[in-house]
């Protein structure tokens, strides 16, 4: 066999690998998709649609919703998202976003953590997303600084004081600048948050004028 043919064969043998690579990272996003987290959907009443969330944020949570505001985008005026969430992925979080963004256009959107409901880390953005933000005294709620994770293991990985710090002052001015935080609330909660979590109930939030919740249920 010449060098050519060997040169030719190795490139037909990559080419291969990868339409499999390729292949393979198809089925693995189709199997999340038809495997993973469920958006239940109720009717409330005439005009208004309940999309409740019980799982993390992570694909493909921005396409259920996305599906589900194509089904009742022209038989619904109100839409309430009833979160329950652990946080999860930014990545995932901003895109929830955009699709709630959309809805806004064209639908009044509350957001609400219900009693004994959890709001942690990357859920609460998406709750302050709502134009209506409802909880309850007893819902909890969590803040930190955004963590790097191992694509592999899951585990936390650490990372340099300066990009900690960056990564940290990027997540707020991405997600909370504009929304209707006290900002002098939010000072503190920076403060408060380096290198730990924050644990806050809804009544809490309140009385200490967060801006978060709008009203208690």
């Amino acid at each position: 066999m010449t060098q050519a043919q060997r040169l030719r064969l190795n490139q037909i043998a990559l080419f291969l690998m990868c339409v499999i690579l390729v292949f393979l990272a198809w089925q693995s996003e189709q199997r999340i998709f038809l495997t993973g987290a469920r958006l239940a959907v109720t009717e409330e009443a005439p005009g208004t649609v309940r999309f409740a969330w019980r799982s993390p944020v992570a694909a493909p949570m921005a396409r259920r919703f996305e599906d589900a505001f194509e089904e009742w985008r022209g038989r619904s005026e109100r839409i309430i998202i009833d979160l329950n969430s652990p946080g999860g992925s930014l990545a995932e979080g901003r895109a929830v976003i955009g699709v709630i963004d959309e809805m806004k256009r064209s639908h009044t959107v509350e957001t609400r953590v219900g009693p004994g409901r959890a709001c942690l880390s990357m859920c609460v953005p998406i709750f302050l997303t709502g134009e209506v933000r409802v909880a309850a005294p007893s819902s909890r709620w969590m803040f930190h600084e955004p963590t790097a994770m191992d694509a592999v293991t899951g585990e936390e990985v650490r990372i340099p004081e300066f990009e900690r710090r960056y990564a940290s002052d990027k997540f707020v001015r991405d997600f909370f600048v504009n929304s209707d935080i006290n900002t002098a609330w939010l000072d503190g909660l920076v403060a408060e948050w380096r290198g730990r979590d924050v644990w806050r109930t809804g009544r809490e939030l309140m009385d200490e004028g967060s801006g978060i919740i709008q009203r208690l249920e």
